[in-house]
């Protein structure tokens, strides 16, 4: 299969605001600029996740000269507020339809019930309505290319339970009941650059930072170089965080990590004593280049 020669890839929101560019936003939720350079030489533009809403991410695009109007294609990790929110108002930037690619149960509500919050919607903060007026939904639950050497990887497997990551009290609304959510909407997607192997970006990862990775490596069939995103291990604890790192590492020879969001500081340190200067804290800013750019 062709390879892409060269990525780079640019935060454009995350919880932390950073301090190398002044005046950026930190907002709780995730969204990441792509920019990569295909095996024929043509490079495509492509928008990870829409943050909780788009005011942070229309002013840092802003300060870091990013023109979100070449955007050719947006693709949502799951459903959850702080990776969705800001979609309208950016599809309203790019002004021209595109096609909007997630998993077919992301379409639906999720609800957080709790003694302490009560009832809290937390998927998608609008209608499927309000989104199909301005852009194009593309219902995906098998994996697939969706450019040339990028892959959605589809609904994730779990090949490692215990390493998955699912939240209590959540529900999702299947024919007007609410049932257990299994979270099965959380994905990612893969870039296979020449000479490196591939990079993964993931959203929050409740699938499981190892599933999403085995799944990825069995999808693309190349080695893993890095991961970048979210792996919301923030509640984790030690003895599963470590087993995380272990499987990365050991298993799977991920070579760096560019993590952030939900990830957790507990997490981050443990995953810093592991990586040293192959780990990488990403914030709103975060900007980094794999393969030779051309």
């Amino acid at each position: 299969m062709a390879k892409a020669l060269c990525a780079k890839i640019t935060v454009l929101v995350d919880d932390y605001a950073g301090y190398d560019i002044r005046n950026l936003y930190g907002q709780h939720g995730l969204s990441i600029y792509i920019e990569y350079i295909d095996s024929r030489g043509k490079t495509h533009r492509v928008l990870f996740d829409t943050g909780q809403s788009a005011e942070a991410i229309l002013h840092n695009a802003q300060l870091l000269g990013i023109d979100l109007s070449r955007v050719e294609v947006i693709v949502l990790s799951h459903n959850h507020y702080d990776h969705t929110g800001g979609l309208l108002d950016i599809l309203k930037k790019i002004n021209k339809r595109i096609p909007i690619i997630l998993h077919p149960d992301a379409l639906k509500p999720s609800i957080y019930l709790s003694s302490k919050y009560g009832i809290r919607s937390v998927g998608m903060p609008f209608s499927i309505r309000e989104v199909e007026k301005l852009g194009d939904i593309v219902p995906i639950r098998d994996s697939a290319e969706i450019l040339p050497s990028m892959y959605f990887l589809g609904e994730i497997p779990r090949y490692r339970e215990d390493l998955a990551n699912p939240i209590e009290n959540l529900y999702i609304v299947i024919n007007n009941e609410l049932k257990p959510h299994s979270l099965k909407d959380d994905t990612g997607i893969a870039i296979d650059i020449e000479g490196l192997g591939q990079i993964i970006i993931s959203g929050c990862s409740h699938s499981g930072i190892v599933n999403i990775a085995k799944h990825s490596e069995k999808i693309v069939g190349d080695n893993i170089y890095a991961i970048i995103g979210g792996l919301h291990l923030v509640q984790v604890s030690k003895e599963k965080i470590s087993e995380t790192i272990n499987y990365l590492r050991k298993e799977l020879d991920v070579k760096e990590v560019h993590i952030g969001h939900c990830t957790g500081l507990k997490a981050e340190y443990l995953f810093l004593e592991e990586y040293k200067d192959k780990f990488f804290k990403i914030s709103s800013g975060y900007s980094t280049e794999f393969g030779k750019i051309l």
